[in-house]
């Protein structure tokens, strides 16, 4: 059975690849909070219709128009924004460290709730065909 079939496991890997990249990205700002002139960076969250459009699945909802469903997003076209909540020093960096470790910390936390809404639907899907969870 392939998972990635089903539109809530897409949604799921495509909000875990969203993570990932962001956590990359805050990596980033953290280990440059000292460098002159750098800017703090983020992702730009996608909406939830934005990663919808972008599901695939084998039942389509009826469309009246051409233009009603469609649309898609590459994986990983997640647009890199500069982030300009913290005012820069002296030297120009725009990174405040005690910021960008929350927003890790969070980014860490979404990670482990998609993964246990991961696990609860995998063990929903083996309790339905009769395997347990």
């Amino acid at each position: 059975m392939d998972l990635t079939k089903i539109p809530f496991f897409e949604l799921i890997n495509k909000r875990l690849a969203w993570l990932s990249q962001r956590q990359d990205v805050l990596a980033e700002n953290v280990a440059n909070v000292n460098t002159p002139g750098y800017k703090a960076r983020d992702l730009k969250e996608p909406s939830f219709a934005e990663l919808v459009r972008g599901t695939d699945s084998s039942v389509r909802l009826a469309a009246t128009q051409p233009g009603h469903i469609g649309g898609t997003i590459r994986a990983g076209a997640y647009a890199v924004i500069d982030d300009k909540s913290t005012t820069p020093t002296i030297n120009g960096n725009a990174v405040d460290i005690e910021t960008e470790m929350m927003k890790v910390s969070k980014t860490g936390i979404d990670y482990q709730f998609a993964i246990s809404l991961y696990k609860k639907q995998i063990g929903m899907i083996k309790t339905a065909l009769g395997r347990g969870a």
